[in-house]
């Protein structure tokens, strides 16, 4: 009879380690990240800034406003690195450097904004929307940068249409990525209800040709990407604000197959991440690594910049939804 008791027991001690286990597993595998909030002063603050790209010009983090304002923010790493070490940061102060361009509002016929910024050394590119009569366009600008006032310059002829694959309002071309002598731009809508097979335009430095590269459906926005690893892969924002459900027309979530989905995000229809892709036999695809998972805020955030901070995580921007931040995920990388 005691045998019988014993064994029983033992049974169910192993059922209730096999149950803890699993939630645990569970936890860890859900587990959302929460942003530490790098404070900002001066007009960066100003929501009509609208900062829509982030990129590194050597040790100086370049934040790209949206609207045609003749500059850009910078601020030294160093400061950044400071910021999210202290518990009671000071207010970061960018600098602000002359960003001198043709006046796009009297040269591109419904000129709405840049979009995205990818430095190769001195010289960088800028993906520029608009839209006319005939829909949603953009372009591609590049010029170049002073290596000591960091003053930054293009040219009127330095400029290209690049054709959008599909018709959706206020959708374009919101990422750039460096890869090899090219150009990936990454159009933002790519779900399987919008595009049935995706390719993205890949832009030569030679002689600014465009060929295309294999790209993966993905539901809901990209908004932006870090820069490829030494390993050919990189992150980018994958962001979903309801009151986008008729634009996108988002079909079933397959990232959420194969991972857990946050506690945050089980309770609401926003999604803010960050998802991990690869160029693997001159096409992107997503890896297998897991989604990280902002804790969602009461109000959406609208993440339109990412850069890797070293090995220590990533920087993100908001452009002015609900107001203009600029955090850090801690993330091991």
């Amino acid at each position: 009879m005691q045998k019988i008791r014993l064994d029983l027991l033992l049974k169910l001690l192993k059922q209730y380690k096999l149950i803890l286990l699993f939630i645990c597993l569970t936890h860890s595998f859900s587990q959302e990240v929460k942003e530490k909030i790098i404070p900002l002063s001066g007009i960066i603050t100003d929501p009509n800034q609208e900062i829509s790209g982030l990129d590194w010009y050597k040790n100086n983090l370049v934040l790209l406003p949206e609207n045609l304002n003749g500059f850009v923010f910078i601020i030294p790493k160093e400061k950044i690195i400071k910021s999210i070490e202290i518990k009671s940061p000071i207010p970061i102060s960018p600098e602000v450097n002359i960003f001198k361009t043709p006046n796009y509002s009297k040269t591109i016929k419904g000129f709405e904004g840049f979009e995205s910024i990818a430095f190769n050394n001195d010289k960088f590119f800028v993906t520029i929307e608009a839209k006319d009569d005939n829909g949603m366009k953009s372009y591609l600008a590049w010029g170049k940068i002073n290596s000591n006032s960091l003053n930054m310059t293009i040219h009127k002829d330095s400029l290209k249409e690049i054709k959008t694959p599909i018709q959706v309002k206020n959708m374009t071309y919101e990422s750039a990525l460096i890869y090899k002598k090219n150009l990936i731009l990454l159009y933002e809508a790519n779900g399987r209800n919008l595009q049935s097979k995706i390719t993205q335009p890949n832009v030569s430095f030679l002689n600014h040709s465009i060929s295309s590269i294999e790209f993966p459906n993905i539901e809901y926005r990209i908004t932006d990407v870090t820069r490829l690893d030494i390993n050919n892969k990189f992150w980018a924002i994958n962001y979903f604000w309801p009151g986008d459900k008729k634009r996108l027309k988002p079909s079933k979530d397959l990232i959420l197959t194969k991972h857990i989905e946050g506690a945050t995000h089980k309770q609401s229809e926003i999604v803010e991440r960050l998802i991990q892709f690869k160029i693997e036999e001159d096409k992107i695809i997503l890896t297998n690594k897991k989604p990280i998972q902002l804790k969602l805020d009461k109000k959406s955030r609208n993440w339109e910049g990412i850069v890797q901070l070293e090995d220590k995580g990533f920087l993100i921007a908001t452009d002015k939804y609900p107001k203009m931040i600029l955090a850090f995920l801690e993330y091991e990388l």
